[in-house]
């Protein structure tokens, strides 16, 4: 206000409309500006200039508040974290931009699962399976079988040490698994998935 000409200064309508941008760009110290005839306007107590510094914040993983996990994640088009503890999914948001560049790799699909099983988990993936029947090259019953090659074709083997023991509880985490290897796999592949609990 000690900016202004005079004859603005003189005016309470003006000085209770500047207070209020002056809270929100200076901090209001925890005060609220009143506005006649319009209800209490509150103003939060940090400056705007302070949330703009502390802006990085929200795009680190390990230091942004948990409500603001589902919106990293939808930055970096992770989907299907939901179901993770909040520590795994600041791991795994932490992870996954660089693990883009190995989308569609055996690699990638590991790194996934892991975030996606309990502790402890061992994971096999395994790209060939028994080779159709050749003349002159197969041995019957050992290293072939009938019915030709599966190109495109790998498994999943999760031994789970640490699960639940309800049926409802490994439904859901085969579902969850599935979900993941659905989106991790290249478009063109098919699997098959087991899950053995100890």
């Amino acid at each position: 206000m000690g900016h202004l000409p005079a004859i603005y200064q003189a005016s309470d309508d003006l000085r209770t409309l500047l207070s209020i941008f002056e809270a929100i760009l200076l901090g209001s110290g925890g005060q609220k500006a009143e506005k006649s005839g319009q209800g209490l306007l509150h103003v939060r107590d940090k400056a705007l200039a302070e949330r703009i510094t502390g802006i990085s914040l929200l795009f680190d993983p390990a230091e942004t508040l948990a409500e603001f996990l589902p919106w990293l994640s939808r930055w970096v088009a992770l989907s299907n974290a939901s179901d993770l503890s909040p520590e795994r999914r600041r791991l795994l948001l932490a992870r996954i931009v660089p693990l883009y560049a190995k989308r569609g790799t055996r690699e990638y699909l590991e790194e996934l699962l892991k975030f996606h099983s309990p502790d402890e988990s061992v994971i096999e993936i395994m790209e060939d399976g028994p080779a159709g029947f050749r003349i002159g090259e197969a041995l019957t019953g050992i290293d072939t079988q009938l019915g030709g090659d599966r190109p495109f074709w790998f498994s999943v083997h999760i031994r789970i040490v640490k699960t639940g023991k309800s049926h409802e509880s490994r439904v859901r985490l085969e579902q969850r698994i599935r979900r993941v290897i659905d989106l991790a796999k290249p478009a063109h592949t098919l699997y098959e998935l087991q899950c053995d609990y100890e």
